[in-house]
């Protein structure tokens, strides 16, 4: 059987309302879960707290414990003055959601703790005994004497000292005829100074004529083979030489020619009054890209690149324009909807106006005719005729 405490499937708590526009409420539940926020199927609804979200946080009891749990991704959830996101509660916390404020109260069940176990009480036949028997003393041994007396060892058979190592520096001994080391006398081995050609030899490899005729032939064609060799790679041209003066002066005059065309297509470029013109829109609007003006800087990047389509400075420029303004228009329209949704008609038809001036020439976008329908509805809830 477990020893673990068991705890009821729900416990009972009591919550009071003591700020916001339900003050004074009080609710006692007893269930496993109870959520609460701005919605009529909640178990504590708060529909006068503007700032409350439809489903906003939830209260579950796991165990002996209850648990707050933030539902809404867009307001926050206070338990003591700090925001969180899952939080335990303790008797008297004080939960936070919008301007509300809700004081927790619970009485946790006191956990019994089960009784304790008898300790086994040990067998007196397997008690070891605290005081072990002395051990008796062993008889000491007296020593015997050896009546026969150790008999002396002759001279001749005591071993022998052993002999000192030779000297390296010294020379080796000459082998004795008697008692010593013989060498073993050289049977059939040849003798290599005659093999050689040496002087203790009647001939060798070099005293045949024919081997000394073919050896010579060998020198003599391997000197050739070199000297053919090297005089074939000195006359093959080498890519990486230096060219004649001649030729390097033309190709310098060729050069400052086609430098000097240059210069001249430049200049008559750079006086036109096309490319004063595209500089000056460039200049214009890069300062409106750099204050956030992005619909008129889409502009003039779009009249430079129309007097000067190879500009890739205007291009690069244009594409940004574009994306920022995209963005810009998204973030009023995300604005728009969370001021809307609210309730906080001054603030989104402000953001609704934005998003409507932004794409006043491009009245067919679908962004367009949604901020135009949302800014009419907070303008009449502004006005109080919705």
């Amino acid at each position: 059987m477990s020893a673990a405490p068991q705890v009821k499937d729900s416990m009972k708590f009591d919550i009071e309302i003591i700020k916001g526009p339900h003050i004074g409420q009080k609710l006692t539940f007893e269930k496993a879960s109870v959520s609460m926020g701005r919605g009529p199927e909640n178990d504590i609804v708060l529909s006068q707290d503007p700032r409350v979200s439809r489903q906003h946080a939830e209260i579950k009891q796991r165990g002996n414990e209850f648990v707050l749990v933030n539902l809404s991704q867009k307001n926050f959830v206070m338990v003591n003055g700090q925001s969180i996101q899952s939080e335990v509660l303790a008797n008297d916390s004080v939960i936070q959601i919008g301007e509300t404020e809700i004081l927790f109260k619970v009485d946790m069940p006191v956990v019994q703790a089960p009784p304790p176990t008898p300790a086994a009480t040990p067998s007196p036949l397997l008690t070891p005994n605290p005081f072990p028997a002395p051990t008796p003393p062993r008889p000491q041994q007296m020593p015997v004497s050896n009546p026969f007396p150790q008999a002396q060892t002759p001279a001749y058979q005591q071993p022998r000292p052993m002999p000192a190592m030779p000297n390296p520096s010294m020379p080796p001994a000459q082998p004795m005829a008697y008692g010593g080391y013989t060498p073993p006398p050289n049977h059939g081995m040849p003798n290599m100074g005659a093999s050689m050609g040496g002087p203790s030899g009647g001939g060798g490899l070099l005293s045949n004529p024919k081997a000394r005729f073919y050896g010579i032939i060998a020198i003599v064609g391997l000197a050739a083979w070199f000297f053919l060799s090297d005089s074939g790679n000195k006359n093959k041209k080498d890519p990486n030489a230096f060219r004649t003066s001649a030729l390097s002066m033309a190709d310098v005059a060729e050069a400052e020619k086609r430098s000097q065309e240059l210069l001249t297509i430049k200049k008559e470029k750079y006086d036109s009054v096309q490319y004063r013109r595209a500089q000056e829109n460039f200049i214009k609007g890069f300062r409106d890209f750099q204050q956030g003006q992005y619909a008129r800087a889409r502009e003039a990047f779009q009249v430079v690149l129309n007097l000067d389509p190879d500009n890739e400075l205007a291009k690069r420029y244009f594409h940004l324009s574009k994306i920022k303004f995209d963005e810009l228009v998204k973030f009023n329209m995300i604005q728009g909807n969370r001021y809307r949704e609210k309730k906080n008609w001054r603030m989104c038809q402000s953001n609704y106006s934005n998003v409507m001036t932004m794409l006043q020439h491009r009245k067919d976008d679908p962004s367009f005719k949604e901020a135009k329908q949302f800014y009419e509805e907070c303008t009449l809830n502004l006005e109080g005729r919705f």
